[in-house]
């Protein structure tokens, strides 16, 4: 009995210092290799850089590209306003792309506004894995161009549109075919972007023009618009669209309003902001979402419209929306839009 017992001893001592080496063993092996562990990727950085690309044989234009980088971001200034104040962000400009193909979001900027009027919220959407193309169409002289100081005010810009009023849009049909000419290049260009995902957005008169370029044949992933057409509604009582044109659609769609811009509708006696025409008549899923306060300014930077820019919560709200309105459209996840009381969705 006691030969058995110190061979189990015995036993015991041999499996349980073999576990201990074994222990040691990969520890040792472990630490040797620390240096070949790759991290965990950590979330996007908004990257930045603009181009100049073809408008057709005799012109260019310039456009800025934010898109998701994971090279650290730096303070930047974009550029100087006609306000004087200099438009401020933070990217890496330059940065190098990540190598996974993202959706890719072309956007039109309003009636003399500028193709970085908006780098807030540019920014953020290159954050959240995805490459935003911001042409300066050939009227941006109010708010900022991608190069060179502008050359208007938002008065001047806003007299003009009194002045002449926007009727069919017939004068502005350059800016179809400069979004036109933003698409062919995407279509053509190396970047790391789906090219079977691209998303369409404007801001005011932009949302007008995404809209026809939707009309000449282009189908998105999805469209988002911020206060289209609500000066030319509550000034000159007319629609950019009417219902047959929403009626078409056959894609998701947002309509971002201001509180402020739906106030100034109520008083004028037009029951309802535009956006409330456009997402009645759009077919589901469609989403009316309320800035609260918003102007119509609201979606533009500090430097642009100092009077009326977004505050922190403002763009917060829109941004958080707008992505998640994205992520569930253009990238298939399972989450809810908003949780606004205010908001409409269908």
């Amino acid at each position: 009995m006691k030969k058995e017992y110190k061979t189990d001893i015995f036993k015991t001592i041999l499996k349980n210092l073999s576990l201990i080496i074994v222990f040691i063993l990969s520890f040792s092996l472990l630490a040797c290799n620390k240096d070949n562990i790759t991290d965990p990727p950590t979330e996007p950085k908004a990257g930045y850089k603009f181009v100049k690309i073809a408008q057709d044989a005799q012109d260019s234009i310039m456009v800025a590209i934010w898109y998701p980088t994971r090279d650290e971001e730096n303070d930047y200034n974009y550029n100087t306003a006609s306000t004087g104040l200099m438009v401020k962000g933070k990217v890496s400009h330059n940065g190098s792309e990540i190598n996974n193909n993202h959706p890719a979001i072309i956007f039109s900027h309003g009636f003399s506004g500028g193709g970085i009027g908006s780098v807030e919220i540019c920014e953020a959407l290159a954050r959240a894995g995805y490459y935003v193309f911001v042409p300066d169409h050939s009227d941006a002289v109010m708010s900022v161009r991608i190069q060179g100081q502008s050359n208007g005010t938002l008065d001047e810009a806003l007299d003009y549109l009194n002045d002449n009023p926007f009727g069919n849009g017939e004068s502005f049909g350059y800016r179809v075919s400069e979004l036109q000419s933003v698409i062919e290049f995407i279509n053509s260009s190396s970047f790391k972007i789906d090219k079977s995902r691209i998303i369409l957005g404007g801001h005011s008169m932009g949302g007008w023009t995404v809209m026809k370029v939707k009309e000449y044949g282009f189908r998105p992933t999805a469209m988002f618009f911020f206060s289209m057409g609500e000066l030319n509604w509550l000034y000159n009582q007319n629609r950019y669209f009417e219902a047959s044109a929403f009626k078409t659609i056959d894609f998701p769609t947002a309509y971002f309003y201001g509180g402020a811009e739906y106030g100034q509708a109520i008083s004028a006696g037009l029951g309802n902001v535009y956006a409330a025409y456009c997402f009645t008549h759009s077919p589901s899923p469609s989403y009316g979402l309320l800035v609260k306060q918003g102007n119509h300014f609201t979606y533009n930077s500090e430097a642009v419209a100092p009077g009326s820019f977004g505050n922190n919560l403002q763009v917060t709200a829109i941004n958080t929306r707008l992505i998640n309105f994205l992520n569930r459209h253009a990238k298939g996840q399972n989450i809810v839009v908003t949780v606004e009381p205010e908001d409409v969705t269908k």
